[in-house]
């Protein structure tokens, strides 16, 4: 067991470290002005970040759906999603806290549609940010 957990940890510190995958938090990403492109966000009066944040916010609102089968069992709470937006633009899920597993396949369904943008970059070389993000969902009244 302690070869295994050894094993692990070896495989994890070399990925952390590993040129290729670096990943910097939203918020060291806001501090370097590093920040991903949402789609149109370069033509617009808003800096990239806020611009980042609004189309987030916008984004979860139009594509949130409350499961049906949430709303029958009376299921709510928080969802809190971490994801990056990769080096490629596109958001990968790394995990999901809270929750019923019905709405946690709800918020990553969500985060998963968020559109292709433009990486962050670390001088010229594209680079992952990671984000998190909470989902409230209040099960709707009749």
């Amino acid at each position: 067991m302690k070869k295994l957990l050894l094993i692990i940890t070896i495989l994890c510190s070399t990925f952390l470290f590993a040129q290729d995958n670096i990943i910097l938090s939203k918020e060291n990403a806001n501090e370097k002005g590093i920040t991903p492109i949402w789609p149109k966000c370069d033509k617009s009066r808003q800096t990239p970040i806020k611009c980042f944040d609004n189309n987030l916010r916008k984004h979860i609102i139009t594509n949130f759906r409350y499961p049906e089968i949430a709303v029958k069992d009376g299921l709510e709470g928080t969802v809190t999603v971490e994801f990056i937006i990769n080096n490629k633009g596109k958001a990968e899920v790394i995990d999901v806290k809270g929750g019923h597993r019905h709405l946690q396949r709800e918020a990553v369904r969500i985060i998963r549609a968020i559109p292709k943008m433009k990486p962050g970059k670390w001088g010229k070389k594209p680079i992952a940010i990671a984000y998190e993000v909470p989902i409230t969902f209040i099960k709707p009244s009749n």
